[in-house]
């Protein structure tokens, strides 16, 4: 394998040819035509699309079919290898790569790019005819929307239950054994995504040289970080965030008693009911939503010591500091919004949530509550899922099933992670290593969750190393908190 373009060659390069200067005969591929949102973003105008129809239940080819989309960004230059994209979730679209795409192209000009949809998410098949593109809120579900939609999912159940993550594996399967190539093929997950990749990994038909995987999650038969104790997760990170502050002088002294002290007595003050009008004054009425929810960008996460204080000193303020402060820094999330067919599915999360990723369904908002008394920092997510009502597949024997035959993998892990963290992402990895796979593991001190939006240099530089010539990847220095 030839070693990959330095940084000042993928420069020089990029500023000759154009970040996304197709290869002459990438266009000649006639299973792939013009994507239907290629003039619209000047990312995708060189990428090209298709359709695959594939069986809605891998065990019964002949019957219903789904459609799976899949897009495809070309080499720029000789073609090395390839990449295969798994977004996160579950219920991101392919979308959710697009923002970075170019700067992603460039470091590995040699490698195809495919990023196929999941079924049930942006262009491929989905649940319900509500979350489709030609509905009235598009691939969002809206108010109306909502009844006539869990309508159909629950009078076509047994189509909704094959939208599982092992049929998805089968897709991602056939979809690599018809348009996959020659040289390197590495598998790259994000978040849910490395769930998936691994799910993959037990079923596949298909070569893979390589996995990475981008806050992989933890084990799925652990009950220790499994979305039902998500709250107890971010209440973990939240905490070591306020003791980096209780450890700062400065940081401490804004605080009477110290901020540790200071916080655990404003909460306390408002599960007496005394601080009535914090729950007009920040989004959804509950502080330690909002704070938990400020883990997961640095540059929120290093202004919770001042919501702290406002919420404790000056509350009138706290309208304007989320219009001014908060608000523009979550644009890296909404930007993604900007695609077409980009919305998150709610029912596929849903549907799989409840079938897989969640240890305790049969957990109340009630039960809910009560866990969560003593935590300082919590995650909305574990109230709503309480309320979801979805028809449920059962566990299959790739559950809890031990790996085989893995290819080499590289884990990227921050150490600030609120959704996967790194304690979580070690019982995973020593699962891979058991099962006799070469991992090596990458920390990117201070980094929160999807190192593809917040620490792309050092996950870029960690893949290069991995799929160049075997060398070993390098730990990443600190993210900033800005």
């Amino acid at each position: 394998m030839k070693p990959n373009l330095s940084a000042s060659a993928v420069l020089i390069a990029s500023l000759v040819l154009g970040a996304c200067a197709t290869a002459p005969d990438a266009l000649s591929d006639p299973r792939f035509s013009d994507c239907p949102d290629a003039q619209s973003f000047p990312e995708l105008a060189d990428s090209r699309c298709t359709v695959f129809q594939t069986a809605l239940d891998p065990g019964q080819p002949g019957g219903e079919t789904v459609e799976l989309f899949l897009r495809k960004f070309p080499a720029t230059k000789r073609r090395e290898g390839e990449f295969w994209m798994l977004a996160g979730g579950p219920g991101e679209s392919g979308a959710s790569f697009f923002t970075r795409i170019d700067e992603f192209r460039a470091r590995f000009p040699g490698y195809d790019i495919f990023i196929p949809d999941h079924r049930g998410v942006g262009r491929s098949s989905r649940l319900c005819e509500g979350e489709t593109p030609a509905s009235d809120g598009g691939t969002a579900l809206t108010g109306p929307e909502f009844g006539p939609c869990f309508g159909e999912i629950w009078q076509n159940a047994e189509r909704t239950t094959a939208f599982s993550m092992t049929h998805a594996a089968r897709d991602l399967d056939a979809l690599i054994g018809a348009f996959g190539g020659r040289g390197q093929r590495v598998l790259y997950g994000v978040s849910y995504g490395t769930g998936y990749a691994m799910r993959y990994s037990q079923l596949r038909t298909q070569r893979i040289d390589g996995i990475v995987l981008d806050s992989v999650v933890p084990p799925l038969d652990d009950d220790r970080y499994d979305l039902s104790r998500r709250s107890h997760t971010v209440d973990m990170i939240g905490r070591r965030v306020l003791a980096e502050c209780a450890g700062d002088a400065v940081c401490n002294a804004r605080f009477e008693g110290g901020v540790e002290a200071a916080y655990s007595s404003l909460l306390a003050d408002i599960s007496e009911g005394r601080r009535e009008e914090l729950a007009e004054l920040v989004p959804g009425g509950n502080l330690k939503h909002v704070l938990g929810s400020m883990l997961d960008i640095p540059a929120t996460r290093a202004m919770i010591p001042d919501l702290i204080d406002l919420a404790i000193n000056e509350p009138a303020a706290l309208p304007a500091f989320f219009a001014d402060e908060i608000d523009p820094a979550t644009a890296v999330f909404a930007d993604l919004m900007a695609y077409e067919n980009a919305d998150f599915s709610i029912t596929l999360a849903g549907l799989i949530g409840m079938s897989e990723t969640i240890r305790r369904p049969e957990a109340t908002a009630e039960d809910v509550a009560l866990a969560e008394t003593e935590l300082w920092f919590t995650s909305r997510l574990t109230t709503v899922q309480t309320f979801t009502n979805m028809p449920t597949y059962q566990r299959d024997a790739y559950f809890d099933a031990p790996y085989t035959n893995l290819p080499p993998i590289l884990v990227v892990q921050g150490t600030l992670d609120p959704k996967t963290p790194l304690e979580g992402a070690q019982l995973h990895i020593q699962d891979m290593v058991d099962a006799g796979a070469r991992v090596e593991l990458v920390t990117v001190d201070r980094a929160p969750h999807a190192l593809w939006f917040f620490a792309p240099q050092c996950l870029d530089n960690a893949i290069a190393a991995f799929v160049g010539e075997g060398r070993r990847p390098i730990q990443c220095d600190a993210v900033s908190d800005t």
